[in-house]
């Protein structure tokens, strides 16, 4: 398990709605405004991100890695070398190890991406449309969930690889 995962508490209420059409926007029970570019902002503290355009007409800030960074499996990139999605609400979009997303899923923090259920192999199912944190103690989940997905993309966990990496 990512270490960030560890201790996960369980996010309270249910879940948000999502539109039923591409991408999938959150609908309701929003994050306050700032909350986008503060994740924005984490996301480029990490090792070997660069920010590029949001693929496949998505709206929001796309976070790619480098070349050298890049070394998980294929099924962890939202689109080539996009391993996440900050969209204008707070919501992100992003993969996790199939282990890593079932604990996501089972506290409530997000969902499988409901187009992974309608269009398979169109979008891999361990993509995940994580719910846009609504207080600062949900932001610093969604940060935590972040790094996890920046391990699965990356790897590894620290300076141990992850199976199937590429290192």
């Amino acid at each position: 398990m990512a270490p960030a995962l560890r201790r996960l508490t369980a996010r309270r209420g249910g879940g948000p709605r999502l539109a039923p059409t591409w991408p999938c926007h959150q609908l309701d029970d929003g994050a306050p405004a700032s909350f986008a570019a503060q994740l924005c902002s984490y996301a480029w503290t990490l090792a070997g991100v660069d920010e590029v355009p949001a693929p496949l007409n998505a709206a929001g800030r796309g976070f790619a890695l480098d070349d050298a960074h890049a070394m998980g499996q294929p099924e962890a990139f939202v689109f080539a070398s996009v391993w996440l999605i900050v969209r204008p609400d707070a919501s992100l979009h992003l993969t996790l190890r199939p282990e890593w997303a079932q604990k996501i899923a089972a506290k409530g923090w997000g969902t499988v991406h409901p187009f992974a259920r309608y269009m398979a192999g169109a979008v891999p199912p361990q993509s995940l449309i994580i719910y846009a944190p609504r207080d600062e103690s949900e932001l610093a989940i969604a940060m935590r969930i972040i790094t996890a997905a920046h391990c699965y993309a990356t790897g590894r966990i620290g300076e141990v690889a992850l199976p199937d990496s590429r290192w």
